[in-house]
Order: structure tokens, then sequence, then C-alpha cells
């Protein structure tokens, strides 16, 4: 028997971090008046919830119950842990998803008496993969339950339950168990099949199971066979990195040297630890270690962000990590635009001077089709730069924009920014702009965005560059143009 069966709890005192719940169903086990005829159990997986309505079902129907647990030695306690009555039915709405199966498996059936138990129970677990049809075959019958019938629905994904359902249920959360509890949980069960372990093992078990009781069980059973359960081993036989290598990882980061990050990933690669399950824990160290460098920490959440959402589509993982990379560290040498002497004159090589020469003093323009800036830039690390642009009609502005979204690095920023953002008009070094969706100027209203943005018009137009945006709704955008 697999450990995950073997410690699967057997009453409302053994579930581990649910007492907001096991404590109101003990409460009601007590009082056969506060008995409800409708459950909802809804949380993150692992955490419990078949198991609860297993319980839940031994209590309703147990002939000796124990403090609101169910005793786990009479007759009816006895066939719903063997499976053994028709009284007790679990279904997968997963593979019971049409509105028949509903019909054949309980409303043929529920207008009969149960025939062994007190109560008939009925477990559907994932309830949300239910199609519309079912749930609406099912309702009548869960509105006006008989007294001999229970309805114990299970779900992740309580988003995807009618509210009409829901209305008709009590309904109970259940939480991802912490980290101390799911290590003592671990300890426990090592102490109890005379395992050595490192606290530091279990504690990276915790943290990779995502705090999925169920995963974090499965790991031991996995590496138990060593009897030995040591960080080296969790690292070797499930892929995984220790803390340390993970910390190690991050200070070449912030070091910023390419070189010494790039054969960091080869080392961490060739050791055979997981890359997508190193992007997963680094996510995790940086959740913990957040407040002490949160600026740091939260840009290169991004990256790993993106790694994980990458890396499935790559044969070969490390390439993922060195192109993210290469961008993260891009981005920080973009930030700083290049600074030279004050009385330094940018000037593009590609214009000849001597067919366009300017008086400044006048602000005169000897060929009336070519307009040329002299601007002058309060910082004096900024040089003078002059600039040939031809901004007076739209394929202009348009041409400026494809060039300014082809360096901008972030995807998601720069498919936003070509279908919902447009160049009114462009006045020296002020690129006014508008935006026509709320998640665009959501986007720009965050400041390192912004930056990306006004240090990409910069590279383009050869001018520090300021841009004031507008926000207009598409309908009332294009309605003005048009007339």
């Amino acid at each position: 028997m697999s450990l995950a069966n073997k410690y699967r709890p057997q009453t409302f005192d053994t579930v581990i971090w649910q007492t907001h719940i096991t404590d109101i169903l003990k409460a009601q086990m007590k009082s056969d008046q506060k008995i409800h005829h409708n459950y909802l159990l809804f949380g993150p997986r692992g955490t419990g919830k078949t198991t609860a309505a297993r319980l839940l079902a031994k209590a309703l129907n147990c002939l000796d119950p124990k403090d609101g647990n169910a005793c786990n030695e009479c007759g009816n306690c006895q066939v719903i842990n063997r499976w053994t009555s028709l009284d007790y039915i679990e279904i997968d709405a997963a593979s019971h998803t049409w509105v028949d199966n509903i019909r054949e498996e309980i409303l043929d059936k529920v207008p009969y008496p149960p025939t062994q138990l007190k109560k008939k129970i009925y477990v559907i677990d994932e309830v949300h993969m239910l199609s519309k049809w079912a749930f609406n075959a099912l309702l009548k019958t869960i509105e006006e339950p008989r007294d001999n019938v229970c309805f114990i629905l299970a779900t992740t994904e309580i988003h995807k339950v009618p509210d009409t359902i829901i209305s008709r249920c009590q309904v109970f959360n259940f939480k991802k168990v912490w980290e101390n509890e799911m290590t003592e949980h671990l300890k426990e069960i090592c102490k109890k099949e005379n395992l050595n372990f490192e606290q530091e093992a279990l504690s990276i078990i915790s943290k990779i199971s995502e705090w999925c009781v169920r995963d974090a069980v499965k790991y031991i059973d996995q590496i138990s066979i060593l009897w030995d359960i040591t960080q080296e081993h969790v690292s070797k036989f499930l892929g995984v990195a220790s803390e340390s290598i993970i910390r190690n990882f991050f200070r070449l980061i912030k070091d910023e040297n390419r070189k010494d990050i790039f054969d960091e990933i080869d080392r961490i690669y060739q050791s055979g630890i997981d890359l997508h399950q190193f992007a997963k824990q680094s996510l995790i160290y940086i959740d913990h270690n957040l407040e002490s460098d949160i600026d740091f920490l939260l840009k290169v959440s991004e990256s790993f962000s993106e790694i994980i959402s990458s890396i499935r589509y790559y044969p070969y993982p490390a390439i993922v990590y060195k192109i993210v990379f290469n961008k993260h560290l891009w981005k920080k040498s973009e930030t700083a635009i290049p600074v030279k002497e004050a009385d330094v004159e940018i000037k593009n090589e590609n214009i000849n001077t001597e067919e366009k020469k300017i008086d400044i003093e006048n602000k005169g323009v000897v060929n009336e089709s070519i307009k040329t800036e002299v601007i002058k830039v309060e910082s004096p690390s900024i040089a003078v730069v002059e600039k040939e642009s031809k901004l007076d009609n739209s394929n202009s502005r348009d041409s400026i924009r494809d060039n300014v979204l082809s360096k901008i690095s972030k995807i998601s920023l720069q498919q936003n920014l070509k279908w919902n953002f447009i160049i009114e008009a462009i006045e020296w070094n002020i690129v006014n702009a508008i935006v026509i969706n709320k998640m665009t100027k959501i986007l720009l209203d965050n400041e390192e965005n912004y930056r990306m943005l006004e240090n990409a018009f910069t590279s383009v137009l050869w001018v520090h560059t300021k841009i004031e945006i507008n926000f207009e709704n598409k309908e009332s955008y294009f309605a003005r143009k048009m007339f």
C-alpha cells in the first residue's frame, strides 16, 4: 500500500490544517438538527477535500460516533471503508460529464431508500466538470432532497460551479497547508516508517509539493526505498535544488556577469536538476525572501515567470534560461542612456550637412520638406542632438511606432502597444499618444513599462523623449476620426 493511502486520515481530528472546517463538521455531527443536505468542498488539490467527503459520509452513517468522529469499527463505517455498500456512491464528474450520466447514476436511483446505511451518500468529485445540462438536471434534486439523501460535492475550481448550485450548499474553503505544518506531518510519517531524515530535506519536499499533502507524501514514498530522506537524495531522485544552489544563482544574477550565469545554468542542468522545477522553486524562494530585496526580486520573478511559460516548448531547457536572462541583463544596461560630455553633438552620419544647412539663430529651414530639430536637454549628461524627422504625415508616425515596438523586449507589452497605442503627434522631444484599451493603459501606468517605452522612443528619435499618454475609449476614438 502506498504511504498516501496508508496515512490517509480516518477521522476529522487527523486532517491537518483544516480545523476551521473539521470543527464545524464535528459540531454538526453531534447535533442531528444542524446536519445539512448538501455540502460543497472547494480548494487547491491535495488539501483533503475528497478525504473530508468520505469522513463526512462515515460520520453521517456511523452507529457509534465519538465526539463527532466516525468510530471506524461499526458495520456502516466498515462497508464505506471497503466501498461495498450500494448506498455510498462516489462519482468522478470528469468521466461522468453528461446529463445521461447524472440521470443514470443519480436521478433514477435517488427515489429509492437506502438499503443498508442510514443515509444514501453521493460524493461528486471535480463537480465543476459537469456540463450545463447535467447541472440543470441535478439542480431540482439538490434543491429539495429527501431526508435520507446527502450530496457532497468537491471541486478545485468553484468559479465554474453555477451560483444556483452553490446557493443550495453549505460551502467550505480548504486552504493550502503551511510549510511548518506539512514538514511536521512528514516527520511523523518518517518516524512511523523508521526512516532517517534531514529536516531541510523535508522542508524542500514541502515546498516543491506546493503544499499539496498528497504530493508531499508521494515524494517521501518515492525516496523511502533508500531509507534516508536527505537533501542529496531529494535532489537526485526528484530533480530539485537545495536552497544554497538557488541562493548562489540569485547572487550571480545580481552581479550581472553573463558568463558566470550561463556557466551556472549549465552546471545546474548537468547535475540532473529539473529546470522547470528549479524555476518554480526560485519563485517560492522569492516569495519567502521578498522583503530582503524587493525591487531586485520582483524583477527577477518576471524572468522566472517567463521561463515557466516558455520552457515546455523547448527540447533543450537550458537555452530558455539563457535567452530570458540575456534579455534581463540587456534591460539592465538599457535603462541608462549613454553619457558623453555636454558639449558633444551626436550627428546622423547619413545626413549631408552641406545640403541641409540651418540658421539656428533665425530658426530658418533651407529645405522646407525637411525639419531638423536642435534640442537642448537640461541634463548635462545628455548631448545636444541633431535629428532629421518627417513627422507631418501619419505614415512617418506609423514607421516610428513600428521601430519603437521592435525595441520593446517584453512580448506582452509589445503586443498590447501594437494594437492599442496610437501616436497623435511628435513635437520636439514630446510624444503625444492615445491609448484605446484599458489593459494597455494599466500596463503603461507601471513605471518599468513606461521607462521601457520611453527608452525605445529615445533610441529611435535620437533625443531624450517624454511621452504624454491620454486614454480614450476605442469606439469614441474611431468615431471621432470618421467625422
